[in-house]
């Protein structure tokens, strides 16, 4: 096989995260992607991909042949993997094997949080990237602004914003693109070697503060309401069937949103969770890294209702 020379590889990169990341890295280094389908070979090149693997992350020979001549791996897992842990094993190993210089990963805000077996899961992986050898950086984001795109048909059309938890629990939240930029700082520039960097980009606010905001930015009123979970439940498989998204780049990407049960189960896990305790984090390290202020929602909102 044919491989680039000291490129930087990124796995799980067909998702929101890898297109956002590829569009960023791409301007400065030279990329290739990882990916599970075929579909993805297409949207991903003219992104900035100077090639794109297709093979299943679970697969050891598909995981090591795409290590080869790779100088920095930038590592995601797909979303509500059950084979999180597994997954990161093969890739740390195939890693270590190839003698990869730097390895990032793409973990979550907070994930010593237990309760939430998908966080609890990352954190087994940055376990074993310290025990691993490798120079590490991890990167573990808030959540992203861009997940608030899901409601916004109902924000803008009716002026509620749903959410399976309290509306008065504390979040803070980061744009997908600020992420980018600070991936693509820690995998370019030096000194941040050995690091774990939180990523995030408000203040704690509570879903009524963010409201707020948006009835602000909208100059219409838009209000917050709890959706039962039960009532999310009967919803869920809704989310089976086959549907059509529409990149920022204008590009149609035919998905199938196969929301299995261990999907289903963590994310209530995860709404109870937020029902409590909620998700916050502090800007002082996104500050440092981006040498600016990170993205507020303000911002956000405005350049997504452009």
């Amino acid at each position: 096989m044919d491989y680039i020379q000291n490129y930087d590889l990124i796995t799980g990169a067909g998702g929101k995260t890898g297109r956002t990341l590829i569009k960023a890295l791409s301007k400065v280094e030279s990329v290739c992607a990882f990916v599970h389908r075929e579909e993805h070979v297409s949207v991903l090149k003219p992104l900035g991909a100077e090639k794109v693997i297709v093979g299943d992350m679970n697969d050891e020979s598909a995981i090591g042949s795409a290590m080869q001549g790779v100088r920095s791996v930038y590592h995601i897992c797909p979303n509500m993997n059950p084979d999180e842990v597994g997954i990161g094993m093969l890739v740390i190993a195939a890693a270590r094997e190839s003698g990869v210089e730097h390895f990032v990963y793409h973990s979550v805000l907070h994930p010593q949080t237990e309760k939430m077996n998908h966080h609890w899961q990352k954190l087994r992986v940055e376990e074993m990237i310290f025990e691993s050898g490798l120079s590490f950086t991890i990167l573990q984001p808030a959540p992203y602004m861009q997940n608030l795109l899901a409601g916004w048909k109902s924000i803008v059309e009716d002026g509620v914003l749903h959410v399976p938890y309290s509306v008065n629990s504390q979040f803070s939240f980061v744009d997908l693109e600020d992420v980018a930029e600070a991936a693509k700082i820690v995998l370019t520039q030096p000194n941040h070697l050995n690091a774990t960097y939180e990523l995030v980009g408000t203040l704690p606010m509570s879903h009524v503060d963010l409201a707020e905001i948006f009835s602000h930015v909208l100059n219409r009123h838009v209000r917050a309401e709890k959706e039962e979970i039960r009532d999310w439940r009967l919803r869920a498989p809704e989310k089976h069937r086959d549907y059509s998204e529409r990149s920022s780049e204008g590009t149609q990407l035919k998905r199938a949103l196969r929301m299995s049960e261990y999907a289903i189960e963590n994310l209530v896990k995860m709404f109870e969770y937020y029902d409590k305790w909620g998700l916050t984090g502090n800007l002082n390290v996104l500050r440092w890294l981006l040498k600016r202020e990170p993205i507020s929602l303000e911002m956000f909102i405005r350049k997504e209702s452009a």
